[in-house]
């Protein structure tokens, strides 16, 4: 399957590879979300000898003496097991050949023997010639991160650090391009930004059956994608999965949270695990476009798939159903619209900072929400969509997810609110309608369809 997206960590890891002052380059993220693709796409044109090794969960002398002969038979030495790092690096030292090594899957690696690994890895980059260049990719967000601490042997080793986490709406829509605008939002609604899961979509079946057959099928790979998540990932983090629960596809304030939890263990103990699910990018905590008050700061789950799974998870787990199309009709057609929607506004930031990036569109300084608190009218409220301009003023934008064009109405309507809100620094109002509108255009108000989301219009 030809690749698709990541051109920025494309971009970092060539660029590392090719400066001659670079030892080696940290790539890491969550499983499934491509990181050994990518690093085999980033060196494919190096004129130079590739090793990718899958570490294992072994002594680390075993893992040696695999990749040495690995190296060995790929420079037509034959299999030769050498005894250390250091013994590795000696050997291609002094060969007119250009080697890149990556030890995918590090944190296995280090499992028996922890950070003695780091140690061993250190000591050899110490005489590690400009003729080799070493990647250490892994899927442990946790460990990955630990190395780029201060008091790890290998702080201070890595030339660039590529964290791979999920893509973002308009790269995920390369995996499903025959697809309409409607049924591209659902589908990165539902399924977000993971490759793996993204590859697997059946451009043959409706999108309905494609929920079907990842999430609610017994062996749909989404389903095992978020199953895998859960038992390896959230069982290191107690009652992450209550955390879950309460979120679903909503976006929740710490106080929301801790009211919804009502065992006294887990209430004692919510600011921590909510840190160490934030440290593990399961969830994310943001805050309004305008505010840095902890009082304003809300959580969400990280990805689509697992939000989908845990809004849907009493269906997705029914034991007795026999019926999967029935059940999908009963449980999540009445209200995938209203799940959609909220992920719809996650679309309408994506692309304005797409717009940005791509030079299409000057003057952003960041997108994200909007937050207004008038005591003195007691009005208070959270536009979704709002841009934050280089001259210090906002744009507010309301997002509509439709099946049908929005009509002038329905756009006066909501820029009504907007007028009528108690707002400081806005000056602009904008309208994202995913069907597009019935009119081409209304005095002070900037129209975005759908179609605009995909061409970057």
């Amino acid at each position: 399957m030809k690749f698709i997206g990541r051109e920025k960590e494309l971009k970092v890891i060539r660029d590392t590879l090719n400066d001659d002052n670079a030892k080696a380059l940290l790539v890491y993220g969550r499983r499934r979300m491509g990181k050994t693709t990518l690093i085999k796409e980033a060196v494919k044109d190096l004129d130079a000898v590739k090793i990718i090794y899958k570490g294992k969960i072994q002594p680390i002398a075993r893992s040696i003496e695999e990749l040495s002969v690995m190296i060995t038979r790929a420079i037509g030495l034959g299999d030769i097991p050498l005894p250390s790092f250091e013994a590795i690096f000696s050997l291609l030292r002094n060969r007119h050949e250009c080697f890149v090594i990556v030890l995918d899957e590090y944190q296995d690696m280090k499992k028996i023997e922890g950070e003695a690994v780091d140690a061993l890895i250190r000591n050899a980059m110490e005489d590690m010639s400009e003729n080799i260049k070493l990647i250490i990719s892994g899927s442990s967000i946790r460990m990955m991160d630990a190395l780029t601490r201060s008091d790890n042997p290998l702080y201070g080793r890595f030339k660039a650090q590529v964290l791979v986490d999920e893509m973002d709406y308009y790269d995920s829509a390369k995996f499903y391009p025959s697809y309409t605008v409607r049924d591209r939002i659902i589908l990165y609604s539902v399924f977000g930004g993971i490759p793996w899961i993204n590859e697997s979509i059946d451009s043959e079946l409706s999108v309905k059956d494609n929920i079907i057959k990842l999430l609610f099928e017994n062996k749909g790979l989404a389903r095992a994608y978020v199953e895998d998540v859960i038992n390896v990932e959230c069982s290191q983090i107690n009652y992450s999965t209550e955390i879950f629960r309460c979120i679903r596809n909503g976006k929740k304030h710490f106080s929301e949270i801790q009211s919804y939890i009502s065992i006294p263990s887990i209430r004692t103990q919510l600011t921590r695990v909510i840190k160490n699910m934030m440290d593990v990018s399961l969830i994310k905590r943001r805050f309004p476009i305008n505010s840095k008050s902890a009082k304003t700061a809300f959580y969400e789950i990280s990805s689509n798939v697992v939000r989908f799974y845990f809004a849907y998870q009493n269906a997705i787990n029914d034991e007795n159903a026999f019926n999967l199309d029935a059940l999908y009709q009963c449980a999540v057609e009445p209200t995938l619209n209203t799940f959609v929607s909220y992920r719809f506004e996650e679309i309408a930031r994506s692309y304005f900072i797409r717009l940005s990036m791509s030079g299409k569109r000057g003057g952003i300084l960041s997108a994200g929400t909007y937050w207004f608190d008038d005591r003195k009218k007691r009005q208070n409220g959270e536009f979704d969509v709002a841009l934050l301009l280089t001259d210090g003023t906002y744009e507010i934008y309301e997002c509509k997810f439709l099946k049908y064009k929005a009509d002038k109405r329905m756009v006066l309507e909501e820029k009504a609110k907007v007028d009528q809100a108690p707002l400081v620094g806005v000056r602009k109002f904008g309208m994202i309608s995913s069907s597009g509108f019935e009119c081409n255009a209304i005095d002070d108000v900037i129209l975005i369809s759908g179609d605009d989301l995909y061409t970057l219009s």
